[in-house]
């Protein structure tokens, strides 16, 4: 005789029913509030809608290459760090390749001026990058984790019947 499967104690995370609609809702949101603090700027709203997809690409690949190896996620929190370290990545990036973009530019207009952008211009703004990064992302992760996924239902408990106890002898 086959003994019953041992129930997980915590299970994982699933998406929210119907995910066709729940996932693009809660990525719209992760993504697009933070281009809503530059209402008067469409510039810098296409660079935080551009940041925030490579963000959330970044993590949701991670978070897709966890779940393959079988360590679905068992608490939203574990999302929100797969959001949390792509957006401190992205955040440590972010200087460094504005420093190079604004040196192609500045080279393109003036022969030269590359020069006057340097390495230490980039380590002088990465502290102010992860200080606009890191609670972007952390809000962004909070949001698409609580939109995109529902929470876990516990296992049922089997039902005991009286006659299966065994009194004290």
């Amino acid at each position: 005789m086959r003994d019953p499967p041992i129930p997980q104690r915590i299970p994982a995370l699933s998406w929210r029913s119907p995910a066709f609609l729940w996932t693009p809702l809660a990525l719209g949101l992760a993504i697009g509030w933070p281009a809503g603090l530059f209402v008067n700027d469409a510039g810098l709203q296409r660079l935080a809608l551009v940041a925030g997809a490579a963000v959330f690409a970044v993590a949701l690949v991670s978070l897709g290459a966890s779940w393959a190896l079988g360590r679905a996620p068992k608490a939203r929190r574990i999302v929100v760090l797969h959001v949390v370290i792509a957006g401190t990545l992205a955040s440590l990036a972010a200087p460094y390749v504005l420093t190079e973009l604004l040196a192609a530019v500045a080279d393109y207009e003036h022969a030269g001026a590359r020069a006057n952008f340097s390495f230490a211009m980039s380590l002088a703004l990465t502290p102010l990058a992860l200080v606009l990064g890191l609670p972007i992302a952390l809000i962004s992760g909070v949001v698409f984790a609580w939109v995109a996924l529902a929470p876990p239902t516990p296992p049922r408990r089997p039902r005991i019947a009286r006659e299966d106890v065994q009194p004290f002898r």
